[in-house]
């Protein structure tokens, strides 16, 4: 283990523009009865030391969790994934809101967008949160906002993000937060309830998930201590973040994050094998991402990195964490190191605690 500590240690740093405090590693291997737990650095300035059990916000890990529920929900033909977004929608206020989504060209795409879209990033619509500065700005002067879907869209359509599509639904990658709110939304529509409620009977419960749970909108799971992201020297602990939601809003731990990733690839949370098989379709290649966004090998909320020659799936968060399975070795690999500003770093310590892994 003390190679993986290695590693991290020549990261953790308190000083700078972008401090990470601290890092949190699971590694395990069934097959070979391996489950290695690293917690190292501290909560924060202080000198409060960190523990393996301790949580933190997912951030845009929970995109996977969104994305298994809405393919659960097509198993049980409540919508099929070539069903436009709107058509979908019960509620005609809902639907109103949301007619004017998506603009290109000076033209309304909005009645276009498929789930499929939505899941896989193709719908063509801009990030709510990472498309306009005002946004962030915004949080910073208001931490204590409370968020919710109608006001998220709110700041979208008075940034007039909608009129600034990125393409037509289906001819481009563009990662997209907004992909992840209606998804959401669609959850609350057809089960008629909140979406944490969804995530709890659906996920949590189920997998005895005991340490996440829906930040802001849920109570608190027990008392284990969360180590909160960092944005440069700006914490976030105290920034009420629900504008997160569906795409970003849950607290979790690596161990409660290695069942799930485990439990989603090897076929547990759904009926029909194919099911899952869609979900993790990385071929569509002929998809051109603008060069801002850059490429992912995107499937239905999940990723795809080739590491060696290791292919590993799961997705990773903006305040870094990883959480990424191989199927082929049976080896997940969950890390979080709490730093919004140093993405390169989460990546670069994923890439060296495989290498070393397979090396032994």
């Amino acid at each position: 283990m003390k190679q993986y500590e290695d590693f991290a240690n020549l990261l953790i740093n308190s000083d700078g523009s972008a401090p990470i405090y601290n890092y949190l590693l699971n590694i395990n291997n069934a097959k070979k009865n391996i489950n290695y737990k690293i917690a190292l650095g501290q909560i924060d300035a202080s000198d409060q030391k960190i523990a393996s059990n301790y949580r933190f916000r997912t951030g845009s890990i929970t995109k996977t969790f969104t994305a298994t529920i809405i393919l659960q929900l097509m198993e049980e033909g409540l919508l099929k994934l070539e069903d436009t977004f709107l058509d979908c929608l019960k509620n005609n206020e809902t639907k109103r809101i949301l007619s004017e989504i998506l603009f290109f060209d000076g033209i309304n795409y909005s009645s276009h967008i498929t789930i499929k879209n939505l899941l896989q990033h193709k719908s063509g619509l801009r990030d709510y949160f990472a498309d306009d500065e005002r946004f962030f700005e915004n949080i910073k002067k208001y931490p204590n906002q409370d968020w919710n879907w109608k006001n998220i869209l709110e700041k979208y359509f008075y940034y007039d993000l909608n009129k600034k599509g990125v393409s037509k639904p289906s001819k481009s990658f563009y990662y997209s937060d907004t992909n992840y709110l209606l998804l959401a939304i669609l959850v609350e529509e057809l089960t008629n309830k909140a979406y944490y409620e969804v995530l709890e009977e659906r996920l949590l419960n189920p997998l005895s998930l005991n340490d996440t749970y829906l930040e802001f909108y849920q109570n608190k799971k027990d008392t284990t201590p969360i180590v909160f992201p960092y944005h440069g020297t700006y914490s976030l602990k105290n920034v009420n973040t629900s504008f997160d939601w569906g795409g970003g809003g849950l607290i979790s731990s690596t161990n409660d994050l290695t069942i799930f990733i485990r439990a989603l690839l090897t076929g547990q949370l759904f009926n029909d094998p194919k099911t899952l098989q869609q979900m993790i379709n990385f071929e569509d290649d002929l998809i051109i991402s603008p060069p801002k966004k850059g490429r992912i090998a995107y499937g239905m909320g999940l990723q795809q990195k080739k590491i060696g020659t290791h292919t590993f799936i799961g997705h990773n968060s903006a305040y870094g964490g990883m959480v990424f399975y191989s199927l082929e070795t049976d080896s997940s690999f969950i890390l979080n190191i709490n730093q919004v500003l140093a993405p390169h770093k989460a990546e670069w310590l994923l890439k060296k605690t495989v290498e070393a892994f397979f090396l032994n």
